[in-house]
């Protein structure tokens, strides 16, 4: 005995139509190829990088490293600047630098929302090419990725998704922690003294202004 199905597949005809088959098996390898498309299904999201038009060179520089880690794995990115007061009054400050961050990132990406205003912020999104997209799943570069995230850790820089609207609360360098020999281990701590150290860099610094 084969032990196989009598199937009707058209009960409409005339006459029916029926099919003869292991119906068992066919659920089988039915759901077999859902899981297998399931597994091989990159889910793409959205990170944010967020400015200000005071951000520094060097603090922008993490922020690119960033949004390329965000990139290589397949994801897009929605990097934002907020004006604060009178600061969107001066928005080609702001262009700058949207300009520098799609420009390093236009090997592996490209500009899928050109920067707009949007209330108090210039919004744009990156999208990974499909060749990013596909070398993202590759160990190689996700051993990469690790590495550059560990050097740039071992400068003092804490990478998140930082998409909200928290008030300064961006990606930034914290100063080294210390001990009792002075160095802060504190997280808010250092945190804090961040915050001061950019207070007066900000106070120092002039808008590089045409």
């Amino acid at each position: 005995m084969q032990h196989l199905d009598l199937i009707e597949v058209a009960p409409n005809a005339d006459p029916p139509v029926c099919r003869i088959f292991d119906y068992g098996k066919f659920i089988y390898e039915r759901e077999k190829k859902e899981r297998d498309a399931k597994k091989n299904l990159k889910v793409t999201e959205i990170k944010g990088v967020r400015l200000r038009p005071k951000t520094t060179e060097h603090h922008l520089t993490f922020k690119i490293r960033s949004a390329r880690r965000f990139l290589q794995q397949g994801n897009k990115v929605k990097v934002s600047l907020r004006f604060k007061g009178r600061e969107d009054q001066i928005p080609h400050v702001a262009r700058r630098m949207m300009d520098k961050v799609s420009s390093e990132c236009a090997d592996i990406a490209t500009v899928e929302f050109s920067p707009q205003m949007e209330g108090k912020t210039m919004l744009m999104v990156l999208a990974p090419t499909a060749v990013t997209i596909a070398a993202s799943t590759l160990k190689s570069t996700q051993a990469r990725i690790q590495e550059e995230l560990e050097a740039d850790k071992a400068q003092g820089y804490i990478e998140e998704d930082d998409d909200d609207d928290e008030d300064e609360t961006e990606n930034e360098i914290l100063e080294p922690a210390a001990d009792s020999h002075g160095v802060v281990k504190d997280k808010t701590a250092r945190k804090a003294i961040n915050r001061e150290k950019r207070a007066k860099e900000r106070s120092q610094e002039q808008f590089n202004l045409p």
